[in-house]
C-alpha cells in the first residue's frame, strides 16, 4: 500500500531545459561575487561545489558541505557568501521563474492524493535552500499544500543518485521504502530510489516536450557502469493517479 508519494520538481512538477535555466542563472547570479571573483573563478567554484556535495555521505548538511568546498581558503567569508546567495534567492531567483513551463492537471493530481491521507513529498535533489523549493513548488502551482518533508540543502545530508538520499526521507516521514511511491524524469536520479524498495514511477512529460537534463546528470549517468534501473510504471505525471 503506498502511503507517500515523492515528487521530483525539475522537469516533474515544472517543465524546462535545464541547462539553458542554468545559464541564465549564472548570468545572473555572476555579478554578485564580482568584487572576489573573476566569473571564471566563481562559476568554476560554484560548479565544482555542486559536483562535491555528490560525495557527502551524511556527516554534515549539504549547506556546510557545499561552503567548505565554495569557500576553501577563504573560511572567515563563508557567512558574507551564504548571505549573497540568499540575498539574490530573495530578491532576484523568482523571475527565472518564465523559463519554466507547468504541467497540466499538477495541481489537481497532487491535491487528490494528499485528499486520500497518502503523504506528498517535494524530493528534488536538496541542492537549493527551503526558500528556492517553495518558489520552484510556486512556479508549478503546488507550494500551497501540505508537505510532510521538502528536501533542501540544509535538511539534507545526501544528495541524488545516492540510495541514502531516499532512505533519509523515509527515515523523516516515518515510513519503510516499500511503502512509497518516488516519481521522477530521470532515469538514473529518480529511479535509483528502486534499490531501496520504494516503486517508482518515471515521468515522460519532459521526453514530450524534448527538455534536456542538466548536463551534471547527463554526466553521472554516462559516466555509471551499472545499467539504468528499471521503472516499474512509465507515463505522464498525471498518470500517477492510476498506480495509485
Amino acid at each position: 500500500m503506498i502511503e507517500a508519494v515523492l515528487f521530483d520538481i525539475d522537469n516533474t512538477l515544472i517543465l524546462f531545459d535545464e541547462n539553458a535555466f542554468f545559464k541564465a542563472y549564472m548570468t545572473r547570479l555572476t555579478p554578485k561575487f564580482l568584487d572576489v571573483f573573476t566569473a571564471e573563478t566563481f562559476q568554476q567554484r560554484l560548479i565544482g561545489a555542486t559536483r562535491a556535495l555528490l560525495n557527502n555521505q551524511g556527516r554534515i548538511s549539504n549547506a556546510d558541505y557545499y561552503l567548505n568546498h565554495f569557500s576553501r581558503d577563504m573560511e572567515d567569508l563563508k557567512p558574507e557568501f551564504w548571505s549573497r546567495f540568499e540575498n539574490f534567492y530573495t530578491t532576484e531567483f523568482d523571475q527565472l521563474g518564465t523559463m519554466a513551463k507547468t504541467v497540466k492537471g499538477t495541481h489537481d493530481l497532487l491535491k487528490t492524493i494528499s485528499e486520500r491521507g497518502i503523504k506528498l513529498v517535494a524530493a528534488s535533489n536538496p541542492l537549493w535552500p527551503l526558500s528556492v523549493q517553495m518558489i520552484r513548488l510556486a512556479w508549478a502551482g503546488v507550494d500551497t499544500l501540505p508537505y510532510s518533508w521538502i528536501t533542501h540543502i540544509e535538511n539534507s545530508a545526501y544528495c541524488k543518485p545516492q540510495p541514502k538520499y531516499f532512505r533519509e526521507i523515509c527515515q523523516k516521514i516515518g515510513l519503510q521504502p516499500e511503502h512509497c511511491l518516488m516519481v521522477g524524469n530521470d532515469p538514473l536520479n529518480d529511479m535509483i530510489a528502486g534499490e531501496t524498495g520504494m516503486k517508482t514511477y518515471l515521468t515522460t512529460d519532459s521526453q514530450i516536450q524534448g527538455y534536456t537534463s542538466f548536463s551534471l546528470s547527463t554526466q553521472i549517468r554516462s559516466n555509471s557502469s551499472q545499467p539504468l534501473p528499471v521503472p516499474d510504471f512509465k507515463g505522464p505525471l498525471t498518470g500517477v493517479i492510476d498506480v495509485i
